[in-house]
């Protein structure tokens, strides 16, 4: 079981706190005034979610179906979805400026995301259900299912956790 602890850095006091089981649901706080902005019922048991950072138009969701769900930020439609694990997506993050995204899985992989329309120089894309995101790489193996994961600034140092490995 997880959860989600909110802080007031000001008065170093707890202001929400939200224990996680087996969600269906991705919720998005206001961190300033702390308040739930947007609520989403998911298609999937959800373990990790990840707002665009540049527009605030898109996120993504992953979870136990082994797959990367894009959904509209506004009305919370699903307008893409990207297959490429073979177990449970335990992590997703953006890049810092929104162009690519990055997914952790049970399986050991990660997969490296990007954003946007492919151009003809995308020979090796990967499309699935019409979905505009391609592997921009292949995937990296671990020896143990990936946890957490970071990304840099575009085009830099990606880090990746380890099961039993702090």
């Amino acid at each position: 079981m997880g959860g989600v602890r909110l802080w007031d850095v000001r008065s170093v006091k707890m202001v929400v706190i939200s224990q996680l089981l087996m969600v269906s649901t991705v919720k998005f706080w206001d961190a300033n005034h702390f308040g739930l902005v947007k609520s989403y019922n998911m298609p999937c048991t959800v373990e990790s979610a990840s707002l665009e950072p540049k527009y605030g138009n898109k996120f993504i969701a992953g979870g136990e179906d082994m797959w990367v769900h894009v959904f509209d930020f506004h009305t919370g439609d699903e307008i893409a979805c990207n297959k490429g694990h073979h177990g449970p997506v335990h992590c997703l993050r953006f890049s810092p400026g929104g162009e690519s995204y990055a997914s952790g899985s049970e399986d050991g992989t990660i997969r490296i995301w990007q954003t946007g329309p492919l151009t003809l120089d995308d020979s090796e894309a990967i499309i699935a259900n019409g979905s505009t995101a391609k592997a921009k790489v292949t995937p990296e193996e671990v020896s143990r299912k990936v946890e957490d994961l970071q990304i840099a600034d575009e085009g830099k140092t990606k880090e990746k956790g380890e099961a039993g490995n702090n």
